[in-house]
């Protein structure tokens, strides 16, 4: 990824504290603490993540959770660890998964994604989200109530810097790697990768026609290159940069076996039936291997 510009969003300082002994908050079984200051949700392993990122000027959500319910519970989980608004929001790509929930935060909070999120967001927008959520459960129906689409109010081009309070967050633009708009954070001084969802732990990805395989790889290189200590995926739980390498070896494998069996003279639909990946029997999401064949298809193909 080439830096063409880098923007800089300051915060002006406060007088508020963080609450008291917030590490020792019992926040619930969802939640994680990963750093002081730094809580993951997760409800259960391939779900999306969501995080708090306490500052001494406010939170700093990164992604809103799963559904409305998942939203209202890290809500929750932040008046528990501060009385001070929630300030800004950082969606780490556009899919609903991760952006519904920016309703709850938005306002106050200002919601950040790269370039294009907002249009792609407001294409991909379903009307009926909402009654087709609420018809789930009681909660859900409960969680939803004000749903409104909250797209972001601040776009970046390739990279910005937020600083907020004592926190630095590291915006990184990654383009075709999962969704029309993928941002990772890092945090520098904590060591702390939000990597959004280009690499998932245990996790066969969706790998829809505009991403590519070699650019994942890229993106992949370029946030191991940080040496993180902790990294938060997308999806599932927080780890190491092992989840970088582990979905390294599986893409380069596919594309050895999808590149040897095209220099054959398999077609793609052939490919994708004779195609045998037993090395990842157990990893979640099985059913999305054809688009990973067709992605891997892309790349290898002249």
């Amino acid at each position: 990824m080439r830096i063409k510009s880098s923007v800089t969003f300051a915060v002006v300082p406060g007088l508020a504290l963080l609450a008291a002994a917030a590490a020792a908050q019992d926040l619930g079984p969802h939640f994680r603490k990963i750093k002081d200051g730094i809580y993951v949700q997760s409800a259960c392993e391939v779900n999306s993540t969501s995080s708090i990122v306490l500052t001494e000027e406010g939170p700093v959500i990164i992604d809103t959770g799963q559904t409305p319910v998942d939203t209202r519970e890290v809500m929750e989980a932040v008046k528990k660890l501060t009385p001070l608004p929630v300030r800004f929001v950082i969606n780490t790509e556009v899919h609903p998964d991760h952006t519904t929930g920016n309703f709850v935060f938005s306002p106050p909070a200002v919601v950040i994604n790269a370039e294009g999120s907002a249009d792609a967001m407001r294409k991909a927008y379903d009307p009926d989200r909402a009654n087709t959520l609420a018809k789930e459960s009681p909660g859900m129906a409960a969680a939803v109530q004000g749903y409104r689409l909250v797209t972001p109010q601040v776009e970046y081009k390739d990279r910005m810097t937020l600083h907020v309070g004592e926190r630095t967050f590291e915006l990184l633009h990654f383009a075709n790697v999962h969704s029309e708009a993928d941002t990772a954070v890092w945090m520098p001084r904590e060591r702390v990768l939000f990597a959004a969802s280009v690499a998932i732990p245990n996790s066969i990805n969706n790998l829809r026609p505009f991403v590519s395989i070699p650019t994942m790889l890229s993106a992949m290189s370029i946030m191991k290159a940080l040496n993180p200590e902790v990294v938060v995926p997308g999806h599932g739980s927080p780890g190491t940069t092992k989840i970088f390498d582990d979905n390294e070896r599986y893409f380069r494998l596919l594309l050895d076996r999808v590149s040897a069996l095209a220099k054959a003279g398999k077609t793609l639909d052939q490919i994708k039936l004779e195609l045998k990946m037993p090395e990842y029997a157990d990893w979640a999401y099985p059913e999305r291997m054809p688009s990973n064949v067709e992605a891997a298809y892309r790349a290898v193909k002249p």
